[in-house]
């Protein structure tokens, strides 16, 4: 059982690596990756063009499955995500600037990006 979490953290590595790339060919500036906080994890942290800052997170999966990889983000996925991100916006000063969370799905060697796959399901504030 080792190896087998040890490869899912290697492949898991390597699609952030792959997702990263992907996203600089696309304009984003990645900023930090794995940020932890008390809420979770955000894979990368990105800033689009227009300055937006960009919680991205990676779902990596050697092949098709179910459930997909965009359905492995559930709603409760996306309430740590916004909660992280809300921590790294009021940590680094940033709570007057624009965000946004996206998505990039790595499955059965396809690369698919999906720029604001959700948005917050409440109301936040700084």
């Amino acid at each position: 059982m080792q190896g087998t979490k040890e490869q899912a953290a290697l492949r898991g590595s390597e699609g952030e690596n792959l997702a990263a790339s992907y996203l600089e060919l696309q304009g984003l500036k990645v900023r930090e990756r794995h940020y932890f906080t008390r809420y979770g994890e955000i894979d990368l942290i990105c800033q689009d063009r227009d300055n937006t800052w960009v919680f991205v997170e990676v779902k990596t999966r050697t092949r098709f499955s179910n459930p997909t990889a965009a359905e492995s983000i559930t709603p409760a996925k996306q309430k740590k995500i916004v909660g992280c991100a809300l921590s790294y916006m009021k940590r680094h000063g940033l709570a007057d600037q624009q965000m946004r969370f996206d998505v990039v799905l790595l499955e059965d060697a396809m690369v698919e990006w999906i720029p604001a796959a959700f948005e917050p399901a409440v109301d936040y504030s700084f």
